[in-house]
């Protein structure tokens, strides 16, 4: 059995994913101009070591326009003799075993994500914890990571209270706070393609309320002059 786990783990590494659907989008593209794909992980914890990918879900923005054909979801399940503690999921998240059994697989999941990225520019809100557990599934399934980067619209919201004087509390930064200032439907919290949609709004609210010139360079580093 351990040879079988060390030649699958070979054959993995030997066909990796076509992390060039991944290639960074130009700088210089018009923010006006580019394709988005919006993105949302809700996992058992925080720490991506330990803890694993619950449910995903993300939708496509084409241009200025949210495209919902490209809205995906799924929920993650266990591979085969393996049990995922779901911790405080059943009350956060609202998942429970039953809803895990019935969704893909990780590995799957990957595949379907690197497809539905190619060519756009990634987002999350607080992208971190998106970037942390994405990072240690590639190494999991592929041993080797993937060359991620997002705009994240916390970062982005965060600026724009700073520009205005505002003196930012770390809660006044959740999504719903967020999308409340800036006259949005308010989403329900934790579910993972309800988050994407209401990260995707947050998004173009703040490229609109910009200058025509704004960059995809300037999206990624909000922070910088």
């Amino acid at each position: 059995m351990a040879f079988i786990r060390w030649f699958r783990q070979l054959l993995r590494r030997n066909h990796s994913p076509q992390f060039s659907n991944l290639t960074p989008v130009p700088g210089q593209l018009l923010a006006r101009q580019a394709n988005f794909l919006v993105l949302d992980l809700e996992t058992s914890g925080l720490d991506a070591s330990q803890h694993h990918i619950l449910s995903a879900g993300w939708v496509g923005i084409n241009q200025l326009q949210l495209d919902l054909s490209t809205s995906f979801y799924s929920t993650v399940r266990p591979s085969a003799n393996e049990t995922r503690p779901l911790g405080q999921s059943a009350v956060i998240h609202g998942l429970h075993q039953a809803d895990l059994a019935s969704g893909t697989t990780e590995e799957e999941l990957l595949g379907e994500f690197l497809q539905a990225a190619a060519g756009r520019v990634l987002v999350c809100h607080h992208s971190s914890i998106e970037r942390r557990f994405l990072q240690q599934a590639f190494k999991r399934h592929y041993a080797k990571s993937a060359p991620l980067q997002f705009v994240d619209t916390l970062a982005l919201e965060q600026q724009r209270l700073q520009r205005q004087g505002a003196v930012v509390k770390n809660n006044e930064l959740s999504l719903n706070h967020c999308l409340q200032r800036h006259g949005l439907p308010q989403i329900q919290a934790h579910n993972a393609l309800e988050d994407a949609y209401g990260s995707a709004l947050l998004l173009l609210s703040h490229i609109r309320q910009r200058s025509n010139d704004l960059t995809i360079k300037a999206l990624l580093r909000p922070h910088q002059p």
